[in-house]
């Protein structure tokens, strides 16, 4: 099945580089070698050259190797951990041809429990791997990372600007929350936002997270997938973009999001979308691209085994009584990770048992000064 609908790296594209670095160390596909072993390998690169469902980003599908040119070039990290890179789908007939092959290599992957990294090509490549996840019928938390919202009508055929539609009414419906990041509120219509709430998803803002990058943290550990959007970078940072925007995460902040997302346990597949080299009179935003995804190996080279792989009993356990509920806020912090969790009770007249999600120390210190922390009355909405 491989070789039917993955092409291999060229061995030009590796060659170049200097003893020790990532092109050496990564088990890659290649023109003179077999395909690699899935099995213990932690993390599987996928490139997708494909941009016919972009609206407005064409030159998008050039994107995968551009960046495996500059993340080829970086030396690994003190890494206990093996990664492959499978090379790039091969794009069919139609963006429907594309997405069933993507989503076939993803599955693949994933029964092998190793973390798909898929390099786009255009954000609508995110639907394949929401769909492998229900292939595998799993509940999904996903969570994005884009300066804009593409809910725009799933009555129209995939696209870059509807995928999220597409995601959210597309049968059966597996996706049971989403976090959204980084949107600035100029460029999204407020019934969108609405329509989210409504939904008891979490929408986070641009301007909630710029200097304070960490408060994203529980929101990226909470998710079985992320897609991130090179859209969400500001364009002094990022200059291949269709639709750049003077505002937005910084380079650094951007490579710490990628890290939180690779040391979240719970993280099981990432893409990165978006990134048009054509629009780049250098490699700056290559560059970028390529060293947070150093950073997303780093944190999953981090990974502690936290919950759900613990059990809360191994955890230091905080009671916190607040005005305005009936019952108290546990809080758990871990001794392995320092991070915390709260437990979320279970509706009264369910079985399931009570349920931990991720937070920060911040929604505890909150808890204790008699503030009920906004992701617990989500949680708890969403139970009902």
């Amino acid at each position: 099945m491989w070789q039917e609908v993955l092409s291999p790296i060229s061995q030009e594209l590796i060659s170049e580089f200097k003893s020790g670095s990532l092109a050496e160390s990564l088990n890659i596909y290649t023109e003179e070698s077999n395909f690699p072993d899935l099995t213990g390998n932690r993390v599987t690169i996928i490139g997708v050259p494909e941009d016919r469902a972009s609206l407005r980003n064409k030159g998008s599908s050039d994107a995968s190797n551009a960046i495996r040119k500059q993340l080829y070039s970086l030396y690994p990290g003190s890494w206990e951990i093996n990664i492959a890179d499978i090379g790039n789908i091969i794009p069919g007939r139609d963006i429907v041809d594309t997405i069933a092959a993507l989503e076939e290599v993803c599955v693949e992957v994933l029964k092998h429990n190793s973390i798909p990294l898929v390099l786009g090509g255009s954000s609508d490549l995110g639907f394949a791997i929401y769909r492998a996840f229900v292939r595998l019928e799993q509940t999904i938390n996903a969570t994005i990372l884009d300066s804009r919202i593409s809910l725009e009508s799933d009555e129209k055929e995939l696209n870059s600007d509807n995928y999220l539609s597409h995601i959210l009414t597309s049968k059966p419906h597996r996706l049971y929350n989403l976090s959204h990041i980084g949107h600035q509120t100029y460029y999204v219509p407020p019934q969108i936002i609405g329509l989210l709430e409504r939904m008891h998803f979490s929408t986070c803002r641009l301007g909630e997270i710029r200097g304070k990058i960490h408060l994203i943290e529980p929101l990226m550990r909470d998710a079985d997938v992320v897609f991130f959007n090179n859209h969400v970078i500001r364009m002094a940072d990022a200059p291949g973009q269709s639709e750049p925007t003077p505002n937005g995460l910084t380079g650094e902040e951007f490579c710490a999001a990628m890290r939180y997302a690779g040391m979240s346990d719970k993280l099981s597949a990432a893409g990165l979308f978006d990134f048009n080299p054509r629009l780049e009179s250098s490699a700056q935003n290559a560059q970028l691209l390529a060293q947070s995804i150093w950073y997303f190996f780093d944190g999953v080279d981090w990974r502690k085994g936290d919950y759900p792989f613990r059990s809360k009993t191994d955890y230091t356990k905080f009671t916190v009584l607040t005005e305005g509920l009936d019952e108290e806020i546990i809080f758990y912090k871990s001794p392995w990770s320092e991070r915390w969790w709260m437990e979320i009770p279970a509706h009264p007249g369910q079985d399931a048992k009570n349920n931990l999600i991720p937070c920060s120390i911040d929604d505890y210190n909150a808890a204790r000064e008699g503030e009920i922390p906004d992701r617990y009355w989500k949680a708890i909405q969403k139970s009902m």
